[in-house]
This record gives structure tokens, sequence and C-alpha cells, in this order.
């Protein structure tokens, strides 16, 4: 636990000296995307799915899967007779390096959405264990910000790719092009009685239902209340909060960067996906493509917040970032039944 401990104080040291000096900013920016190269991409024997992805690379167990993408890589480095080693390395150098470009993308103050980037567990802890998809969420991440500037070719080819790679992303695919199509018609109103619903729907176990139509299918682990796992009352409570004060805060102040609008919108999806489907932590692992625009939005709130000397939000903040990044780690420390690959010790190939 001291190794994160002191990795937290490296990035927010980081991020107060880049607030010190705004000149800093990017190379500051890319200090931090090293560092989470260098934790993430160098990590040994950490996640859930190592063991996993070991076997998938050695044995070619997942060979006949429909994510081609995936499977490409694997074969190329099997044809290069590269060790497994680098697979976790390409994808951790790739899931920050596209979280890092989408970042620059939508703002220049970038220090900040990386250092919020890292706090929470969905985007970059639990990117140890989901490698797959947790690329998927950050190429699609990036590839938003081409289909905003209406380079439709870049987008379907980025997104194209991160379906290869998680057919997961088929959901962003589609719900980003009706957010760009029918966003402008959108007011923030609505976005208020549309969480609220979904909010009373999560209370409901409506998930449930569809356990009758998927008694005799293999997703029924997912939806029914014999196996599903809920998200935690008070998780859902959170998020819901958070997602009412970034609706406030932009509602009152309006938007400072082009195209601040979509992104919100993009992230009010992820509140309302994880309200909707908030009986099944499982399903609930597609609103992190929605949730990762969260790191842009709540920057501007915060820098707000410094400046304007707002202590109550400045709390919240930290402690809405701050106690979940450790929460993580200890219920990683309980609950992973190898314990070779726990979070804790934190085991690296640098050392």
């Amino acid at each position: 636990m001291i190794f994160y401990i002191l990795l937290l104080l490296i990035v927010l040291v980081l991020f107060f000296f880049s607030s010190k000096y705004p000149n800093k900013e990017k190379n500051i920016s890319l200090i931090l995307l090293v560092i989470f190269v260098l934790i993430g991409g160098f990590r040994d024997r950490i996640g859930w799915d190592y063991n996993n992805y070991t076997n998938w690379y050695l044995n070619g167990t997942r060979d006949n899967g429909l994510e081609f993408g995936f499977l490409a890589i694997m074969k190329a480095f099997r044809y290069l007779n590269l060790d497994h080693k680098f697979l976790f390395f390409f994808f951790s150098f790739f899931t920050y390096l596209f979280a890092y470009l989408g970042i620059r993308k939508y703002t220049k103050k970038s220090s900040l959405p990386l250092v919020l980037y890292f706090l929470i567990p969905v985007l970059f802890l639990y990117s140890f264990t989901y490698m797959r998809q947790f690329l998927s969420v950050t190429i699609s991440f990036y590839a938003f910000s081409f289909l905003l500037d209406k380079k439709y070719l870049k987008y379907f080819l980025l997104m194209g790719l991160a379906t290869s790679i998680h057919y997961s992303c088929l959901i962003p695919l589609v719900v980003f092009l009706i957010l760009f199509k029918w966003g402008q018609y959108i007011k923030i109103r609505y976005l208020y009685v549309v969480m609220g619903l979904s909010f009373i729907i999560s209370q409901i176990g409506i998930i449930h239902l569809l356990s009758f139509f998927l008694r005799d299918s293999h997703y029924l682990f997912y939806v029914s209340s014999k196996f599903a796992i809920p998200v935690p009352l008070m998780k859902l409570l959170l998020l819901n909060v958070m997602g009412l004060i970034v609706l406030w805060y932009y509602d009152k102040y309006g938007f400072q960067l082009l195209h601040q609008k979509y992104l919100l919108l993009a992230y009010i999806c992820s509140v309302i996906f994880v309200n909707i489907f908030s009986e099944s932590s499982e399903l609930t692992r597609i609103y992190i493509y929605f949730r990762i625009f969260e790191i842009v939005l709540v920057s501007e709130v915060i820098r707000s917040a410094l400046v304007n000397k707002k202590l109550w939000l400045i709390s919240f903040a930290c402690c809405f970032y701050i106690f979940p990044f450790f929460r993580a780690i200890i219920i990683d420390s309980k609950e992973q039944p190898q314990k070779e690959l726990k979070l804790v010790p934190y085991k690296s190939l640098l050392f």
C-alpha cells in the first residue's frame, strides 16, 4: 500500500507544479504518461486475468474468438517469438497513449484530467485486468474527437480498430453517432429528468426480467438475480451526485471548450447506463466507455472550485476520487483468490 500512497503523492505534486507553472503543462502531462506506462506496462503478475491472458497467448486457447484485432496482435507477437510480457506492455502502452491523445484533443490543460484518469479505479487500476476492453475504451475516447471534427474516415477506422479488440465497442459506436446527430437538440434540463428516471429503474430491478428470455443462454449469468452482483447503493448514489454537480456547473456557467456539450452528453450516458444496469455489475462495464469523459469535464469543475475557493466542492471531489482509489486496492487484497496476482504488493519487472 505504501507504494500506491507514494505514487499518488508524486502524481499530485506533478499536478500542483503544472498549476503553478502553466507553461510546463504539456511536459508534466508527458511525465504522467511515462509514469502510467512504467507502472502498468512493466507490472509483473498483477491482475485477475493475468494468467488467462498468459494462457491464451502461450496455448492459443482464444484463437477462435471473434475479436480479430486482438487475435492479430497475439499472432504477430507469436510470429516474432516475443515473450508474453511484451503483450502486457503493448496493451498498457497504447491504452495510456490513446487516453493521453484523447485528453489533449479535448483540452490543453491535460495534467488534471490525467490525474483523474489515474484516480478512477475503473480507468487505471482495472486496466491491469480488463486489458482488451480498456484499450478499446481509450481508442473510442480518442476516436470521438474525430467524429466531432467531422473527420468521419478517421472516426470509423479507429472505432473499427477498437471493436476488433473488444466487440462491446459496438455500443459506443452507435451511441456516439446518435449524440453527434441529435445532441444539439438536447437540453440540460432533459438530462436531469432522464437521470432521475434511470435511477428509479435501478431500484426496481427491471434487469432481472431479462432472465426469463435468456434462461438457456450463457448470458443468464449477467442478468439473473441468482448470479448477478449489484452495484453498491452508496457507489450508485455518489455517481449520480457527481453527475448532478457536473450538470449544475455547466448549466450555470456554460461551455468553455469546443464540443464540450457533446462530452457532457457522453458522460451523462455513463450515469444512465450504470443506473439501468446497476443490478448486474458485469453489465455496467459498458459505462466505462462513457465515464472516461468525466475526467475532462470534472477537471474544469475542480479548477473553477479552486479559483473560487469553493471548499465544499473541493472536499467532495477529493473524497469522491481518493477514497475509491484506495478502496479498490483494499477490495482487491481481500477478494483476489490468487495471492500472487494482487495489487499489493506492487510487483515490477524493473525492480
